[in-house]
């Protein structure tokens, strides 16, 4: 989380850091366990090979609540040697997680800094092997990085990488295309400091190059300052334009919608998730809920909670935001049981019910929902004889608690009495 405003010089304390960060930290840890246990869940598997770049490393160590507590590099080098030592201790023929760590910042002050912290630490022997510090702008590297990746997974291009930049402008949308379009098993972590964009988003600056790097040009900038003179909802709404145009400048076809909050800044920023694939968006989804005293979701309960038909349903959906919380888990529920019937009633071919894929797979960008809420949404629907779910080849599937991507949601020919749809609904 390197940038000017952490700073580190070797025999001074390091910077202090804000409770969101350690959350933040604790997300990324967590996150990089669960992909760990995912992908070397198969029991035959003796090897997984695998790059994880810190773009922004900063210099691997911060105070907090006085005390020295790692930073983003230490948070990843701990975290794959312990699976690293549980798996040894699991497997009879043991495990080896060939990984690459690559710390990339900008200011030779942090990565000098950082030098000293990993030589002191358990990893000192590792340095200049697999792990390596570049002291360089990540955008310009990217063709380096890209090639890293590429020597220890040449066929999927398997990595992690870690953005946190502190602020918007920092990590290019055409870097992120890269990653994203040459290597196909890499996931993204991106700090997007959306309030202060817009906070300090003028016409005079929109030919700063910060707002090339995120692609946005002049037309863009005075559609969104025209929104922030004429609507009373004007920030929920900006949020809600740019967020539409990170989705498509970045060309992730997965991505997470959660802020996290900062209240020493006053601000909420997005930390984004990017992949290609439907189960990583699910982990993070899944770890956002956990986090519930500092995740946020700026929109509805429920699907499509981030696709507003107009600046009315903007405003009205993201007046308060949802909290990741039991409240929200119930709304989350009661939402479902609505649209899911609804939604494959207006399906395109009648004839043929959706699978789970389609019904949610298709849908899970713009929710706080994960599959597992989708999964018991499905369940209690069957229960009130809403739906039946088969499987691939058409067969009942009437107690099965868990729901197949590839199981199909067939609506009942008639709702029950008491369903969400049935007509003593109201009654209920």
């Amino acid at each position: 989380m390197a940038t000017k405003h952490y700073e580190w010089r070797i025999g001074k304390p390091p910077p202090i850091l804000g409770d969101h960060s350690v959350a933040k930290h604790r997300i990324i840890d967590r996150y990089v366990r669960k992909y760990l246990e995912i992908c070397t869940s198969t029991p035959v598997q003796e090897r997984l090979n695998l790059t994880i770049v810190d773009g922004f490393s900063g210099g691997g160590r911060y105070r907090y609540r006085d005390e020295e507590v790692p930073g983003s590099p230490l948070v990843l080098l701990d975290a794959v040697a312990e699976i690293q030592d549980q798996l040894n201790r699991e497997r009879r023929k043991g495990f080896e997680i060939r990984t690459d760590f690559l710390f990339v910042d900008i200011d030779r002050r942090n990565t000098d800094y950082l030098q000293s912290v990993i030589e002191q630490s358990s990893h000192a022997s590792s340095l200049s092997d697999t792990i390596h510090i570049w002291t360089d702008d990540f955008n310009e590297r990217i063709d380096d990085v890209i090639g890293v990746v590429k020597r220890r997974s040449p066929q999927k291009g398997r990595s992690l990488f870690l953005l946190d930049q502190y602020s918007w402008k920092d990590v290019t949308f055409r870097s992120i295309r890269r990653i994203l379009g040459e290597l196909e098993k890499a996931e993204i972590f991106l700090t997007f400091m959306v309030d202060s964009l817009i906070d300090f988003m003028t016409e005079k600056r929109g030919e700063l190059q910060g707002y090339r790097n995120v692609e946005l040009d002049h037309g863009f900038i005075q559609e969104l300052l025209k929104e922030k003179t004429e609507s009373k909802g004007w920030r929920m709404v900006i949020q809600n334009e740019l967020y539409s145009h990170l989705q498509e400048a970045t060309g992730a076809e997965y991505y997470s919608p959660f802020f996290i909050r900062s209240p020493e800044a006053h601000r909420s920023y997005w930390f984004l998730h990017l992949s290609r694939h439907r189960e990583a968006r699910n982990v993070i989804g899944n770890i956002h809920w956990d986090e519930s005293n500092v995740s946020l979701h700026h929109g509805r309960a429920g699907l499509q909670a981030l696709g507003f038909t107009g600046k009315a349903d903007a405003m009205q959906d993201m007046l308060g935001g949802y909290e990741f919380d039991e409240t929200a888990r119930r709304a989350s529920r009661e939402s479902l049981l609505q649209q899911i019937p609804q939604i494959i009633r207006d399906g395109v071919d009648p004839d043929r019910a959706p699978s789970l894929e389609q019904l949610f797979g298709s849908r899970c960008n713009d929710t706080p929902v994960t599959r597992e809420l989708f999964e018991e949404a499905l369940v209690e629907l069957r229960q009130l004889g809403e739906v039946r779910i088969e499987d691939i080849y058409g067969k009942d599937k009437p107690r099965s608690p868990k729901v197949s991507w590839s199981d199909r949601i067939v609506l009942a020919r008639q709702p029950s009495l008491f369903g969400p749809f049935g007509p003593l609904a109201a009654e209920k």
